[in-house]
């Protein structure tokens, strides 16, 4: 197998060369190419003259991050510095950069990650001139950014249009994806700029290829995988493990060893394996709660958290919301004019990207805006009729208004049970989640509850199963006042 290369020692602009470059097995001007691990390429190669180059694309070579002067075979035989352009604009010398063969990695999931190059040029996620196609499609309005919902109608069109194969169209990946985009690949605000495009939809790439794999080992379905499915889906990639060595790996994604692994936690695991070289700020959109702003800030400054908006909750705020709420669905102007503006095509149906604009844009809606609502709200509401379509249609507008109050309001009293804002909840958090809603329940009553919704026994529960217990304890007012069932 052909050797790898490994890049060190940049230190300031740039330093993201400093990474592990495999073999493409390809050719450029009759010499070969080496493309770094991340999901973001970049390449070693020649340009056919007289310089081997470091650079996001795999052209001339005119315009790169690094260069050496060298007509010759090999990059890490090449004589000289490699030449680095500084923070002033100049070209110098950098006496500590260095690049050495190293073993080309055998992992699976590093395979996979070298694997993409020709399915991402076939559907033109390397060709600027169709990038440029695309953005401008999806910023309709020229503003130069554009919202997670415009991204999902995005996705959702290509997909039902067979531009892109349905495996692209998954919301977990898709989260992950526009996570990592402006957490790490961006500067840490809410929107993605036309200049992190191209990042989005490599990221969008890669996130769905992880979900397939993880899709395939939950065995159970239930959006999460215990150290059993772990064990028999690493066994089914090529990955065979003793037991002692697939709990070992179990633990080492298992950060609060509730034997339950997320999707978000399973893309840290695999991000580690495939670079495990890299820093933490790589790791921004994997963390959650305090702790992400404190990478951001100190990667970013101030700047990346400054314009963040944060709708304090409490029962009152639902309370008025929920009021609001009732008074639209009472008043039919009000209503069609809401409706209107969410069906802006007037073709009588909405998409979930369409519903989660209007929440996102609303500042009425503010208070529900959480996409595990949403989506539990959005689920509701096209199973109410039957059909069980993709899509709320008109005469569902109403339940689908009381849906999101609801499923919003439980997934306040979620998070305010969830203290290690894990987006699961074990039994003293439920417990603590019971008494703060003023429950009228002992302990062992409690237990019982939790042991109900946790079928699979892993001591956590999710907010679908929380959904589920909570609406089997008790009959939400707002659905049966506001929207009339």
């Amino acid at each position: 197998m052909a050797d790898a290369l490994k890049v060190n020692g940049r230190n300031g602009r740039f330093s993201l060369i400093n990474r592990s470059y495999e073999p493409m097995g390809t050719s450029h001007h009759d010499r070969p190419v080496w493309v770094a691990r991340d999901v973001q390429p970049i390449y070693i190669f020649h340009t056919g003259k007289s310089r081997w180059v470091i650079s996001k694309r795999l052209d001339d070579g005119s315009k790169c991050y690094a260069y050496i002067e060298d007509t010759g075979k090999d990059p890490t035989k090449a004589s000289g510095q490699w030449v680095m352009i500084d923070n002033d604009d100049q070209w110098r010398p950098d006496a500590n950069v260095s690049c050495v063969a190293t073993p080309s990695s055998t992992d699976t999931f590093v395979q996979l990650r070298m694997s993409m190059e020709s399915e991402m040029t076939q559907y033109g996620f390397n060709d600027m001139s169709k990038l440029r196609t695309l953005w401008k499609r999806l910023d309709f309005n020229g503003n130069n950014v554009v919202s997670l919902a415009e991204i999902d109608k995005m996705v959702v069109e290509l997909v039902a249009g067979g531009t892109w194969p349905a495996w692209l169209n998954n919301k977990p990946a898709l989260m992950r994806a526009y996570k990592k985009t402006i957490l790490v690949d961006g500067d840490g605000d809410d929107w993605v700029e036309k200049r992190e495009f191209h990042n989005l939809l490599l990221n969008i790439f890669w996130f769905n290829k992880l979900w397939q794999i993880f899709d395939q080992i939950d065995s159970g379905d239930d959006r999460r995988i215990d150290v059993s499915e772990f064990s028999r889906g690493l066994s089914s990639l090529g990955l065979h493990l003793s037991p002692s060595q697939a709990q070992e790996e179990f633990n080492k994604i298992d950060g609060n060893h509730g034997g339950q692994v997320l999707f978000v936690e399973f893309c840290g695991y695999v991000r580690h394996r495939v670079h495990p070289d890299g820093n933490k700020t790589m790791d921004a959109d994997i963390l959650s709660g305090e702790g992400i702003t404190k990478v951001m800030r100190k990667s970013h400054g101030h700047r990346a958290t400054r314009e963040l908006k944060v709708t304090q909750k409490s029962s009152g705020g639902f309370d008025e919301v929920e009021a609001e709420i009732k008074g639209i669905i009472a008043d039919k102007a009000k209503l069609r004019e809401l409706w209107n503006r969410m069906d802006f095509n007037g073709n009588n149906i909405v998409s979930l990207a369409e519903i989660d604009k209007l929440v996102v844009e609303s500042e009425k809606l503010a208070m529900l805006n959480h996409k595990p609502a949403l989506m539990r709200a959005y689920k509701a509401a096209i199973r109410s009729d039957g059909d069980h379509d993709s899509w709320v249609e008109k005469h569902e507008f109403k339940k689908l208004l009381g849906f999101l109050v609801y499923f919003n309001k439980l997934f306040w009293l979620f998070e305010e049970g969830d203290q290690e804002h894990d987006r699961r909840m074990n039994f003293s958090e439920f417990k603590f989640m019971l008494n703060a809603a003023g429950a009228k329940m002992s302990e062992s009553e409690m237990k019982a509850d939790f042991n109900k919704v946790d079928r699979n026994h892993g001591g956590q529960i999710l907010f679908i199963e929380f959904c589920h217990y909570f609406t089997m304890k008790a009959c939400p007012e707002c659905l049966t006042a506001a929207a009339g069932i």
